[in-house]
């Protein structure tokens, strides 16, 4: 089993905001903006309230004419309306970062951990807003065990037409992972990723097992976790996407996957 930490949502760069821990501990990922898509910010709604008004109330500044509608992949919340029937969870993948996970033999049975940016939020005065002096730290939200891989593009815009890689002109290639299972978190302390008291929410805390010879994380270059007390710590590459864990041994193997067990059970 190889497992991908897959980094999603608004980020720095892309929609420039955190994603909001939302005060009953939902770890609410916000999509990308996305100018192919015809999928606006007001069309999602999670738990009765639509994703512009969410962005409003925490981000003003947020610019939707320039960024009109929305890259809602992966698809996995149970809490969205208004899909159609024949909806599946999904996520679609293409260009340098879908080649890099055939380049590493992920395949159906393999488990993508999702993480984004995340910041805490409280209600004030009827309003969603961060809470000020909180940091902004990647945290696991989700994560899906790959069930098939559709790489044909027109099996794809006629059977999963409601999927944002559907769109003609298709990605270069394109695919989309269908779940075989798959949910979302709430807020554990085990999910946050960045090491606690760091500024760079890029420098990751993890368990003491991935500083071992033979666990793999791709996409560091020479970077690689080191010992620090009961933890390993990584400095982690800032804009990659999709980092494949491979193990070396049977208890590397063991070791990883009774990690993610772990997290799974925090839906």
């Amino acid at each position: 089993m190889k497992v991908i930490l897959s980094r999603k949502g608004m980020d720095s760069e892309s929609g420039r905001m955190a994603s909001p821990i939302l005060p009953d501990g939902t770890l609410l990922s916000l999509p990308i903006p996305d100018r192919k898509s015809n999928k606006t910010y007001e069309d999602i709604q999670f738990r009765g309230q639509n994703y512009r008004d969410i962005i409003t109330q925490l981000y003003p500044e947020f610019d939707f004419e320039k960024n009109p509608t929305c890259h809602l992949d992966p698809d996995i919340y149970e809490g969205i309306y208004n899909r159609p029937s024949d909806w599946k969870p999904a996520f679609g993948q293409w260009g340098v970062p879908a080649t890099h996970l055939d380049k590493s033999n992920v395949d159906v049975g393999d488990i993508f951990l999702f993480y984004g940016m995340f910041r805490q939020t409280e209600v004030k005065s009827g309003k969603l807003s961060y809470v000020k002096g909180a940091p902004i730290r990647h945290i696991i939200y989700g994560y899906m065990e790959i069930g098939e891989v559709i790489k044909d593009d027109q099996k794809i815009a006629e059977k999963y037409n409601w999927h944002p890689h559907s769109i003609a002109p298709f990605y270069t290639n394109n695919r989309i992972y269908l779940s075989k299972k798959c949910g979302t978190f709430n807020y554990d302390d085990s999910l946050v990723l960045t090491q606690a008291g760091q500024s760079s929410r890029s420098m990751w805390q993890l368990p003491s097992f991935f500083a071992e010879k033979g666990i793999s994380i791709s996409w560091q270059g020479h970077n690689h976790p080191i010992i620090k007390g009961e933890y390993s710590i990584l400095k982690t590459a800032s804009r990659g996407q999709e980092f494949v864990i491979t193990t070396d041994t049977p208890e590397q193997e063991k070791n990883l996957s009774d990690w993610v067990e772990n997290i799974i059970k925090h839906r």
